[in-house]
Protein backbone atom coordinates (compact mmCIF):
# COMPACT_ATOMS: atom_id res chain seq x y z
CA UNK A 1 0.00 0.00 0.00
CA UNK A 2 1.60 3.34 -1.06
CA UNK A 3 2.13 5.69 1.90
CA UNK A 4 0.52 9.35 1.85
CA UNK A 5 3.27 11.94 1.73
CA UNK A 6 3.42 14.00 5.50
CA UNK A 7 1.57 17.04 4.84
CA UNK A 8 4.27 20.04 5.33
CA UNK A 9 2.06 22.05 8.07
CA UNK A 10 1.97 18.92 9.98
CA UNK A 11 4.38 16.79 12.57
CA UNK A 12 5.44 13.44 12.32
CA UNK A 13 5.58 11.14 15.30
CA UNK A 14 8.91 11.17 15.80
CA UNK A 15 8.69 15.30 15.96
CA UNK A 16 6.04 14.88 18.54
CA UNK A 17 8.10 12.63 20.11
CA UNK A 18 11.09 14.75 20.68
CA UNK A 19 9.18 17.12 21.71
CA UNK A 20 7.42 15.49 24.33
CA UNK A 21 10.40 13.75 25.57
CA UNK A 22 11.96 17.59 26.45
CA UNK A 23 8.90 18.85 27.69
CA UNK A 24 8.95 16.32 29.93
CA UNK A 25 12.80 15.97 30.84
CA UNK A 26 12.72 20.16 31.24
CA UNK A 27 9.16 20.28 33.09
CA UNK A 28 8.92 17.43 35.52
CA UNK A 29 11.84 17.41 37.70
CA UNK A 30 11.48 18.81 40.91
CA UNK A 31 7.55 18.37 40.63
CA UNK A 32 8.15 15.38 43.64
CA UNK A 33 10.98 16.86 45.17
CA UNK A 34 10.46 20.65 45.87
CA UNK A 35 8.69 21.14 49.22
CA UNK A 36 5.10 23.00 49.20
CA UNK A 37 6.19 26.80 48.33
CA UNK A 38 5.32 30.14 49.85
CA UNK A 39 3.08 32.17 49.51
CA UNK A 40 0.59 31.77 46.60
CA UNK A 41 1.27 27.79 46.07
CA UNK A 42 0.83 26.49 49.81
CA UNK A 43 -2.38 29.08 49.67
CA UNK A 44 -3.73 27.61 46.31
CA UNK A 45 -3.23 24.12 47.72
CA UNK A 46 -4.75 24.33 51.46
CA UNK A 47 -7.53 25.81 49.92
CA UNK A 48 -7.83 22.84 47.55
CA UNK A 49 -7.44 20.40 50.15
CA UNK A 50 -10.21 22.04 52.85
CA UNK A 51 -13.04 21.86 49.49
CA UNK A 52 -11.53 17.47 49.72
CA UNK A 53 -11.65 17.35 53.63
CA UNK A 54 -15.21 19.51 53.93
CA UNK A 55 -16.85 18.92 50.84
CA UNK A 56 -17.67 22.07 49.91
CA UNK A 57 -16.93 22.86 46.28
CA UNK A 58 -18.31 25.91 46.46
CA UNK A 59 -16.95 28.56 48.94
CA UNK A 60 -13.21 28.85 49.12
CA UNK A 61 -10.90 29.16 51.79
CA UNK A 62 -7.53 29.03 53.47
CA UNK A 63 -8.43 27.89 57.13
CA UNK A 64 -11.47 29.90 58.20
CA UNK A 65 -10.15 32.71 55.93
CA UNK A 66 -12.02 33.55 52.55
CA UNK A 67 -10.17 33.22 49.76
CA UNK A 68 -12.47 35.58 47.14
CA UNK A 69 -9.60 37.06 45.07
CA UNK A 70 -9.99 33.90 42.29
CA UNK A 71 -12.66 31.86 40.73
CA UNK A 72 -13.30 28.45 41.58
CA UNK A 73 -11.49 26.50 38.45
CA UNK A 74 -8.03 25.89 39.59
CA UNK A 75 -9.02 24.42 42.94
CA UNK A 76 -11.66 22.63 41.70
CA UNK A 77 -8.89 20.99 39.44
CA UNK A 78 -6.62 20.82 42.36
CA UNK A 79 -8.80 18.95 44.50
CA UNK A 80 -9.78 16.12 41.35
CA UNK A 81 -5.97 15.51 41.25
CA UNK A 82 -4.89 14.76 45.05
CA UNK A 83 -8.15 12.81 45.05
CA UNK A 84 -7.91 10.67 41.72
CA UNK A 85 -3.25 10.13 41.77
CA UNK A 86 -2.97 10.98 45.62
CA UNK A 87 -5.61 8.85 47.33
CA UNK A 88 -7.17 12.12 49.33
CA UNK A 89 -7.07 15.78 50.79
CA UNK A 90 -3.80 14.34 52.73
CA UNK A 91 -2.06 13.76 49.13
CA UNK A 92 1.86 15.47 48.64
CA UNK A 93 2.04 18.84 47.28
CA UNK A 94 3.19 16.84 43.92
CA UNK A 95 -0.27 15.89 43.47
CA UNK A 96 -1.54 19.51 43.75
CA UNK A 97 0.96 20.75 40.96
CA UNK A 98 -0.09 18.42 38.30
CA UNK A 99 -2.72 20.36 37.12
CA UNK A 100 -0.41 22.76 35.96
CA UNK A 101 2.58 20.15 34.93
CA UNK A 102 -0.13 18.99 32.40
CA UNK A 103 -1.30 22.33 31.64
CA UNK A 104 1.80 23.22 30.86
CA UNK A 105 2.33 19.93 28.47
CA UNK A 106 -0.64 21.52 27.13
CA UNK A 107 0.78 24.75 26.66
CA UNK A 108 4.26 23.18 24.52
CA UNK A 109 1.62 21.09 22.75
CA UNK A 110 -0.23 23.48 21.68
CA UNK A 111 2.57 26.04 20.45
CA UNK A 112 4.24 23.32 18.55
CA UNK A 113 0.93 22.48 16.39
CA UNK A 114 -0.14 26.15 15.90
CA UNK A 115 3.95 27.06 14.55
CA UNK A 116 3.69 23.82 12.72
CA UNK A 117 0.79 24.99 10.85
CA UNK A 118 2.06 28.11 10.06
CA UNK A 119 5.20 27.65 9.31
CA UNK A 120 6.10 23.66 8.95
CA UNK A 121 7.68 21.05 10.83
CA UNK A 122 10.83 22.85 11.40
CA UNK A 123 8.80 26.00 13.33
CA UNK A 124 6.93 23.45 15.52
CA UNK A 125 9.62 21.72 16.56
CA UNK A 126 11.71 24.75 17.45
CA UNK A 127 8.35 26.67 19.01
CA UNK A 128 7.86 23.62 21.03
CA UNK A 129 10.89 23.29 22.71
CA UNK A 130 11.32 27.25 22.64
CA UNK A 131 8.44 26.87 24.93
CA UNK A 132 9.49 23.81 26.95
CA UNK A 133 12.21 25.63 28.05
CA UNK A 134 11.64 29.13 28.80
CA UNK A 135 12.44 30.21 32.77
CA UNK A 136 8.81 31.16 33.12
CA UNK A 137 7.29 27.84 31.79
CA UNK A 138 9.03 25.87 33.65
CA UNK A 139 8.40 27.80 37.30
CA UNK A 140 4.66 27.61 36.74
CA UNK A 141 4.66 24.20 35.47
CA UNK A 142 5.96 23.08 39.15
CA UNK A 143 3.45 25.67 41.18
CA UNK A 144 0.21 24.85 42.14
CA UNK A 145 -1.45 27.78 41.11
CA UNK A 146 -3.53 29.46 38.24
CA UNK A 147 -1.16 30.48 35.57
CA UNK A 148 -0.20 27.69 33.43
CA UNK A 149 -3.56 26.96 33.48
CA UNK A 150 -4.83 30.21 32.51
CA UNK A 151 -2.75 30.46 29.64
CA UNK A 152 -3.45 27.00 28.67
CA UNK A 153 -7.05 28.15 28.69
CA UNK A 154 -6.40 30.86 26.26
CA UNK A 155 -3.65 29.95 23.91
CA UNK A 156 -6.60 27.24 22.79
CA UNK A 157 -9.00 30.60 23.07
CA UNK A 158 -6.68 31.78 20.66
CA UNK A 159 -6.03 29.38 18.38
CA UNK A 160 -9.46 29.32 17.62
CA UNK A 161 -9.62 32.74 17.46
CA UNK A 162 -7.01 32.79 14.70
CA UNK A 163 -8.11 30.68 12.31
CA UNK A 164 -11.62 32.45 12.85
CA UNK A 165 -9.94 36.11 12.09
CA UNK A 166 -7.37 34.44 9.46
CA UNK A 167 -10.02 32.90 7.22
CA UNK A 168 -13.19 35.05 6.52
CA UNK A 169 -13.46 33.04 3.47
CA UNK A 170 -14.89 29.81 4.76
CA UNK A 171 -18.47 30.20 6.27
CA UNK A 172 -18.14 28.36 9.22
CA UNK A 173 -21.63 28.24 11.48
CA UNK A 174 -21.11 28.08 15.08
CA UNK A 175 -19.74 24.98 15.31
CA UNK A 176 -17.57 24.54 12.24
CA UNK A 177 -14.07 24.06 12.60
CA UNK A 178 -14.19 21.54 15.95
CA UNK A 179 -11.83 22.88 18.33
CA UNK A 180 -10.95 26.43 16.32
CA UNK A 181 -14.44 27.47 16.39
CA UNK A 182 -16.09 30.22 17.62
CA UNK A 183 -17.75 27.53 20.06
CA UNK A 184 -14.40 26.78 20.71
CA UNK A 185 -13.48 30.73 21.03
CA UNK A 186 -15.99 30.68 23.82
CA UNK A 187 -16.29 27.78 25.70
CA UNK A 188 -12.28 28.04 26.64
CA UNK A 189 -13.06 31.90 27.35
CA UNK A 190 -15.72 30.39 29.52
CA UNK A 191 -13.08 27.98 31.24
CA UNK A 192 -10.57 30.80 31.54
CA UNK A 193 -12.89 33.43 33.32
CA UNK A 194 -13.30 30.27 35.91
CA UNK A 195 -9.58 29.94 36.44
CA UNK A 196 -8.68 33.38 36.57
CA UNK A 197 -11.16 36.04 36.07
CA UNK A 198 -11.32 38.54 33.18
CA UNK A 199 -7.74 38.02 32.08
CA UNK A 200 -8.55 35.97 29.26
CA UNK A 201 -10.66 38.48 28.12
CA UNK A 202 -8.49 41.23 28.53
CA UNK A 203 -5.54 38.98 25.94
CA UNK A 204 -8.75 38.14 23.70
CA UNK A 205 -10.34 41.52 23.30
CA UNK A 206 -7.43 43.42 22.65
CA UNK A 207 -6.39 41.19 19.95
CA UNK A 208 -9.65 41.34 18.45
CA UNK A 209 -9.95 45.21 18.75
CA UNK A 210 -6.44 45.65 16.99
CA UNK A 211 -6.96 43.04 14.03
CA UNK A 212 -10.25 44.81 13.42
CA UNK A 213 -8.48 48.58 13.70
CA UNK A 214 -5.44 47.62 11.68
CA UNK A 215 -7.29 46.28 8.67
CA UNK A 216 -10.15 48.18 8.94
CA UNK A 217 -12.45 45.59 8.80
CA UNK A 218 -14.81 44.76 11.60
CA UNK A 219 -15.64 41.21 9.69
CA UNK A 220 -14.44 39.38 12.66
CA UNK A 221 -16.68 40.85 15.30
CA UNK A 222 -19.13 39.35 12.94
CA UNK A 223 -17.83 35.71 12.78
CA UNK A 224 -18.05 35.26 16.14
CA UNK A 225 -21.36 34.49 16.63
CA UNK A 226 -21.71 36.86 19.90
CA UNK A 227 -25.00 35.66 21.12
CA UNK A 228 -24.50 31.79 21.32
CA UNK A 229 -21.50 32.25 22.12
CA UNK A 230 -21.95 34.84 25.16
CA UNK A 231 -24.79 32.29 26.18
CA UNK A 232 -21.83 29.10 26.10
CA UNK A 233 -19.84 31.12 28.27
CA UNK A 234 -22.55 32.10 31.00
CA UNK A 235 -23.41 28.65 30.80
CA UNK A 236 -19.29 27.82 32.34
CA UNK A 237 -19.12 30.52 34.61
CA UNK A 238 -23.09 30.99 35.62
CA UNK A 239 -23.77 28.12 37.70
CA UNK A 240 -20.55 28.57 40.31
CA UNK A 241 -21.44 32.17 40.33
CA UNK A 242 -24.95 31.57 41.58
CA UNK A 243 -23.86 29.10 44.02
CA UNK A 244 -21.15 31.55 45.13
CA UNK A 245 -23.16 34.56 45.37
CA UNK A 246 -25.92 32.56 47.13
CA UNK A 247 -23.63 31.22 49.99
CA UNK A 248 -21.57 34.19 50.61
CA UNK A 249 -23.69 37.13 49.01
CA UNK A 250 -21.74 39.73 46.94
CA UNK A 251 -18.64 39.54 48.98
CA UNK A 252 -16.91 37.37 46.53
CA UNK A 253 -17.91 40.05 43.46
CA UNK A 254 -16.37 42.59 45.43
CA UNK A 255 -12.82 41.28 46.99
CA UNK A 256 -12.04 39.56 43.25
CA UNK A 257 -12.73 42.90 41.13
CA UNK A 258 -12.65 45.71 43.69
CA UNK A 259 -9.67 44.44 45.44
CA UNK A 260 -7.75 41.69 42.99
CA UNK A 261 -8.31 43.13 39.77
CA UNK A 262 -9.05 46.82 40.27
CA UNK A 263 -6.77 47.14 42.83
CA UNK A 264 -4.14 46.15 40.63
CA UNK A 265 -4.17 48.67 38.02
CA UNK A 266 -4.14 52.19 39.63
CA UNK A 267 -1.75 51.09 42.86
CA UNK A 268 1.03 48.80 43.32
CA UNK A 269 -1.34 45.82 44.42
CA UNK A 270 0.80 43.62 47.73
CA UNK A 271 4.05 45.62 47.30
CA UNK A 272 4.49 45.02 43.55
CA UNK A 273 4.33 48.09 41.67
CA UNK A 274 6.64 48.50 39.04
CA UNK A 275 7.36 51.27 36.53
CA UNK A 276 6.67 50.58 32.60
CA UNK A 277 9.18 48.74 30.95
CA UNK A 278 9.40 46.25 33.51
CA UNK A 279 7.72 43.03 31.54
CA UNK A 280 10.20 43.96 28.35
CA UNK A 281 13.37 43.62 31.15
CA UNK A 282 12.05 40.59 32.71
CA UNK A 283 11.23 38.89 28.83
CA UNK A 284 15.17 38.80 28.83
CA UNK A 285 15.39 36.59 31.67
CA UNK A 286 12.25 34.79 31.63
CA UNK A 287 11.78 33.84 28.08
CA UNK A 288 15.45 31.86 28.30
CA UNK A 289 17.11 30.56 26.40
CA UNK A 290 14.43 31.63 23.77
CA UNK A 291 16.09 35.06 24.32
CA UNK A 292 18.78 34.12 21.70
CA UNK A 293 15.75 34.16 18.82
CA UNK A 294 13.99 37.15 19.85
CA UNK A 295 15.53 39.48 17.79
CA UNK A 296 15.26 37.43 14.88
CA UNK A 297 11.33 36.63 16.24
CA UNK A 298 10.49 40.78 16.02
CA UNK A 299 12.18 41.36 12.55
CA UNK A 300 10.17 38.35 11.10
CA UNK A 301 6.94 39.68 12.63
CA UNK A 302 8.07 43.36 11.23
CA UNK A 303 9.27 42.22 8.17
CA UNK A 304 6.43 40.18 7.09
CA UNK A 305 3.63 42.02 9.04
CA UNK A 306 1.12 41.75 5.88
CA UNK A 307 0.88 38.16 6.30
CA UNK A 308 -3.01 37.55 8.01
CA UNK A 309 -0.99 34.68 10.21
CA UNK A 310 1.75 37.33 11.21
CA UNK A 311 -0.30 40.01 11.94
CA UNK A 312 -2.52 38.31 13.99
CA UNK A 313 0.36 37.03 16.27
CA UNK A 314 1.28 40.95 16.17
CA UNK A 315 -2.19 41.93 17.65
CA UNK A 316 -1.97 38.88 19.90
CA UNK A 317 1.00 40.29 21.64
CA UNK A 318 1.69 44.27 21.64
CA UNK A 319 -1.82 45.29 23.17
CA UNK A 320 -1.68 42.71 26.01
CA UNK A 321 2.04 43.68 26.88
CA UNK A 322 1.02 47.41 26.62
CA UNK A 323 -1.73 47.03 28.75
CA UNK A 324 -0.03 45.12 30.87
CA UNK A 325 2.97 47.77 31.05
CA UNK A 326 0.56 50.04 32.03
CA UNK A 327 -1.23 48.22 34.62
CA UNK A 328 0.76 49.51 38.14
CA UNK A 329 1.02 46.03 39.68
CA UNK A 330 3.57 43.98 37.69
CA UNK A 331 4.70 40.82 38.31
CA UNK A 332 6.76 38.66 35.19
CA UNK A 333 3.59 35.54 34.86
CA UNK A 334 1.41 39.10 34.08
CA UNK A 335 2.68 38.58 30.21
CA UNK A 336 2.84 35.29 29.86
CA UNK A 337 -0.50 34.69 27.88
CA UNK A 338 1.58 36.29 24.87
CA UNK A 339 4.87 34.23 25.46
CA UNK A 340 3.40 30.97 23.50
CA UNK A 341 3.08 33.61 20.27
CA UNK A 342 6.42 34.95 20.72
CA UNK A 343 7.58 31.31 20.72
CA UNK A 344 5.57 30.64 17.43
CA UNK A 345 7.60 33.68 15.87
CA UNK A 346 10.71 32.53 17.27
CA UNK A 347 10.34 28.73 15.93
CA UNK A 348 9.25 30.96 12.13
CA UNK A 349 12.48 32.84 12.45
CA UNK A 350 14.36 29.84 13.00
CA UNK A 351 13.12 27.75 10.24
CA UNK A 352 12.58 30.29 7.68
CA UNK A 353 13.87 34.09 8.30
CA UNK A 354 17.53 33.61 9.84
CA UNK A 355 18.81 35.36 6.65
CA UNK A 356 16.79 38.46 8.32
CA UNK A 357 19.88 38.95 10.91
CA UNK A 358 22.28 38.44 7.99
CA UNK A 359 23.24 42.19 8.24
CA UNK A 360 22.46 45.51 8.78
CA UNK A 361 20.18 45.93 11.23
CA UNK A 362 18.55 42.48 12.21
CA UNK A 363 22.38 41.24 13.06
CA UNK A 364 23.03 43.97 15.12
CA UNK A 365 19.98 43.32 17.12
CA UNK A 366 20.81 39.77 16.71
CA UNK A 367 24.48 40.77 18.19
CA UNK A 368 23.04 42.54 20.92
CA UNK A 369 20.24 40.35 22.00
CA UNK A 370 22.84 36.97 21.10
CA UNK A 371 25.51 38.47 24.19
CA UNK A 372 22.38 39.04 26.81
CA UNK A 373 21.33 35.57 25.79
CA UNK A 374 24.28 34.26 27.19
CA UNK A 375 25.11 37.06 30.08
CA UNK A 376 21.57 35.61 30.95
CA UNK A 377 23.14 32.12 30.43
CA UNK A 378 25.94 32.65 33.24
CA UNK A 379 23.73 33.77 35.55
CA UNK A 380 21.24 31.04 35.25
CA UNK A 381 24.48 29.14 35.69
CA UNK A 382 25.66 30.47 39.10
CA UNK A 383 22.64 30.34 40.55
CA UNK A 384 23.01 26.46 42.11
CA UNK A 385 26.62 27.35 43.30
CA UNK A 386 25.71 30.81 44.30
CA UNK A 387 21.99 29.76 46.02
CA UNK A 388 24.23 27.37 48.49
CA UNK A 389 26.63 29.75 49.60
CA UNK A 390 24.51 32.22 50.34
CA UNK A 391 22.33 29.76 52.17
CA UNK A 392 24.87 27.46 54.21
CA UNK A 393 28.30 29.46 53.63
CA UNK A 394 29.54 26.42 51.68
CA UNK A 395 29.58 24.39 48.61
CA UNK A 396 27.65 20.79 47.79
CA UNK A 397 29.11 18.27 45.28
CA UNK A 398 25.29 18.34 43.13
CA UNK A 399 25.60 22.77 43.62
CA UNK A 400 28.76 22.11 41.64
CA UNK A 401 27.81 19.70 39.54
CA UNK A 402 24.60 21.57 38.62
CA UNK A 403 26.29 25.03 37.80
CA UNK A 404 29.16 23.07 35.73
CA UNK A 405 26.27 21.58 33.50
CA UNK A 406 25.09 25.37 33.43
CA UNK A 407 28.32 25.81 32.01
CA UNK A 408 28.41 23.36 29.58
CA UNK A 409 25.09 25.39 28.23
CA UNK A 410 26.54 28.58 28.06
CA UNK A 411 28.81 26.70 25.86
CA UNK A 412 25.82 25.27 23.71
CA UNK A 413 24.14 28.41 24.06
CA UNK A 414 27.65 30.38 22.20
CA UNK A 415 27.47 27.45 19.58
CA UNK A 416 23.66 27.57 18.58
CA UNK A 417 24.42 31.72 18.46
CA UNK A 418 26.69 30.57 15.77
CA UNK A 419 24.77 28.37 13.22
CA UNK A 420 20.66 29.46 14.05
CA UNK A 421 19.45 25.95 13.40
CA UNK A 422 17.03 23.48 14.99
CA UNK A 423 19.73 21.04 14.59
CA UNK A 424 21.88 23.26 17.26
CA UNK A 425 18.88 23.69 18.97
CA UNK A 426 18.19 20.46 20.36
CA UNK A 427 21.88 19.53 22.09
CA UNK A 428 20.89 23.30 23.87
CA UNK A 429 17.86 21.99 24.79
CA UNK A 430 19.22 18.56 26.30
CA UNK A 431 21.81 20.59 28.18
CA UNK A 432 19.02 22.70 29.60
CA UNK A 433 17.24 19.44 30.79
CA UNK A 434 20.56 18.19 32.35
CA UNK A 435 21.11 21.68 34.22
CA UNK A 436 17.01 21.95 35.33
CA UNK A 437 17.43 18.28 36.53
CA UNK A 438 20.28 18.99 38.96
CA UNK A 439 18.78 22.25 40.15
CA UNK A 440 15.53 21.42 40.75
CA UNK A 441 15.30 17.92 41.53
CA UNK A 442 18.18 17.85 43.47
CA UNK A 443 20.14 21.56 44.81
CA UNK A 444 16.71 23.41 45.58
CA UNK A 445 15.13 20.42 47.42
CA UNK A 446 18.71 20.27 49.69
CA UNK A 447 18.28 23.84 50.40
CA UNK A 448 16.84 23.50 54.07
CA UNK A 449 17.12 26.66 55.20
CA UNK A 450 14.18 27.82 52.67
CA UNK A 451 11.86 25.01 53.27
CA UNK A 452 11.11 25.96 57.10
CA UNK A 453 8.01 24.20 57.34
CA UNK A 454 9.45 20.85 56.34
CA UNK A 455 12.51 21.21 58.72
CA UNK A 456 10.11 21.58 61.39
CA UNK A 457 8.29 18.34 60.91
CA UNK A 458 11.43 16.09 62.47
CA UNK A 459 11.32 18.55 65.52
CA UNK A 460 7.86 18.61 65.80
CA UNK A 461 7.27 14.75 65.47
CA UNK A 462 10.19 14.29 68.13
CA UNK A 463 8.77 16.65 70.83
CA UNK A 464 4.99 15.54 70.53
CA UNK A 465 3.34 14.23 73.40
CA UNK A 466 0.32 13.30 71.65
CA UNK A 467 -0.25 11.76 68.69
CA UNK A 468 -3.04 14.65 67.49
CA UNK A 469 -1.71 17.59 69.55
CA UNK A 470 -2.29 20.97 68.18
CA UNK A 471 0.37 23.22 67.22
CA UNK A 472 0.50 27.00 67.10
CA UNK A 473 3.01 29.50 65.48
CA UNK A 474 3.95 32.98 66.39
CA UNK A 475 5.82 35.09 63.92
CA UNK A 476 6.16 32.49 61.74
CA UNK A 477 2.56 32.37 60.02
CA UNK A 478 3.41 31.66 56.26
CA UNK A 479 0.79 29.14 54.39
CA UNK A 480 3.22 26.52 54.18
CA UNK A 481 3.28 25.50 57.88
CA UNK A 482 -0.51 25.14 57.73
CA UNK A 483 -0.35 23.01 54.52
CA UNK A 484 2.81 20.88 55.78
CA UNK A 485 1.80 20.40 59.12
CA UNK A 486 -2.40 19.98 58.67
CA UNK A 487 -5.31 22.13 58.46
CA UNK A 488 -5.43 22.77 62.21
CA UNK A 489 -2.01 24.35 62.54
CA UNK A 490 -2.85 27.84 64.28
CA UNK A 491 -1.34 31.30 63.42
CA UNK A 492 -1.02 33.11 65.54
CA UNK A 493 1.06 35.21 67.92
CA UNK A 494 2.59 34.94 71.16
CA UNK A 495 0.00 36.05 73.33
CA UNK A 496 -2.60 33.61 70.94
CA UNK A 497 0.62 30.91 71.58
CA UNK A 498 0.42 30.88 75.56
CA UNK A 499 -3.48 30.46 74.97
CA UNK A 500 -3.21 27.78 73.13
CA UNK A 501 -0.82 26.21 75.65
CA UNK A 502 -2.16 27.23 78.81
CA UNK A 503 -5.53 25.40 77.13
CA UNK A 504 -4.00 22.08 76.23
CA UNK A 505 -0.58 21.74 78.19
CA UNK A 506 -0.44 18.06 77.76
CA UNK A 507 -0.68 17.97 74.18
CA UNK A 508 0.00 21.86 72.20
CA UNK A 509 3.15 22.75 70.68
CA UNK A 510 4.44 26.31 69.98
CA UNK A 511 6.44 27.20 67.13
CA UNK A 512 8.10 30.97 68.78
CA UNK A 513 9.93 32.91 66.43
CA UNK A 514 12.83 34.93 68.17
CA UNK A 515 11.00 38.28 67.61
CA UNK A 516 7.74 36.82 69.21
CA UNK A 517 10.32 34.92 72.09
CA UNK A 518 10.26 37.67 74.80
CA UNK A 519 6.92 38.56 74.77
CA UNK A 520 5.80 34.92 74.67
CA UNK A 521 8.30 33.96 77.34
CA UNK A 522 7.29 37.05 79.48
CA UNK A 523 3.65 36.31 78.97
CA UNK A 524 4.07 32.58 79.93
CA UNK A 525 5.46 33.79 83.26
CA UNK A 526 2.49 36.17 84.40
CA UNK A 527 0.31 33.19 84.01
CA UNK A 528 2.36 31.15 85.71
CA UNK A 529 2.84 28.74 83.10
CA UNK A 530 6.32 27.06 82.43
CA UNK A 531 7.44 25.72 79.16
CA UNK A 532 10.79 24.59 77.91
CA UNK A 533 12.02 24.35 74.61
CA UNK A 534 11.67 21.52 72.81
CA UNK A 535 13.77 22.20 69.21
CA UNK A 536 14.99 24.69 67.47
CA UNK A 537 15.46 25.72 63.45
CA UNK A 538 16.74 28.08 61.48
CA UNK A 539 16.64 29.13 58.11
CA UNK A 540 15.16 31.70 55.59
CA UNK A 541 11.85 33.37 55.41
CA UNK A 542 12.23 33.81 51.77
CA UNK A 543 9.16 35.32 51.50
CA UNK A 544 9.84 38.37 53.65
CA UNK A 545 13.79 38.32 53.00
CA UNK A 546 14.72 37.93 56.23
CA UNK A 547 16.56 35.25 58.48
CA UNK A 548 14.23 33.49 60.95
CA UNK A 549 15.25 31.53 64.14
CA UNK A 550 12.84 29.96 65.22
CA UNK A 551 12.06 27.36 69.10
CA UNK A 552 9.64 25.18 69.73
CA UNK A 553 8.23 25.52 72.88
CA UNK A 554 5.78 22.77 75.25
CA UNK A 555 4.78 22.93 78.69
CA UNK A 556 7.31 21.63 81.11
CA UNK A 557 6.36 18.79 83.06
CA UNK A 558 5.46 19.48 86.43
Amino acid sequence: MPVMPQAPDSLSARQWLLILVIAVAALMPGIFQIPAMDRDEARYAQASRQMLESGDLVDIRFQDVPRHVKPVGTYWLQAASAEILGGGPQAGIWAYRMPSLLAALGIVAMTAWLAARLGGATAGVAAGIVMALALITGVEARTAKTDALLVAAILAAQIALHRIATHPDRPDGFFGGGLRSPAAFWLFHGIGLLIKGPIVTLVAGTTIAAWCLWNRDRELLRRLYWLPGVALTLAVVAPWVIAITMKVGPGFLQESIGHALLGKVARGDDSHGAPPGYHSLFFLLVFWPGTALAAGGAMLAWTRRISPDIRFLICWIVPTVVVFEAVATKLPHYTYPTYPAMAVLAGLFLATGTDLVAGGKGRIAQRVLGVIAVLVSLLVAAVPVGAVIHLSGTVTPAAIAASGVGLVVVALMVRFLMDLSLARLVPLAAGVCVFYFLTFAVVAPSLDRLWIARSLQPVVATAATCETGPLVTAGFSEPSMVFVHGTKTRLSDAVGAVDVLEDQPTCALAVVERRQQDEFLATAAARGLKVEPAGQVQGLNYSRGKEIDITLYRVAPR
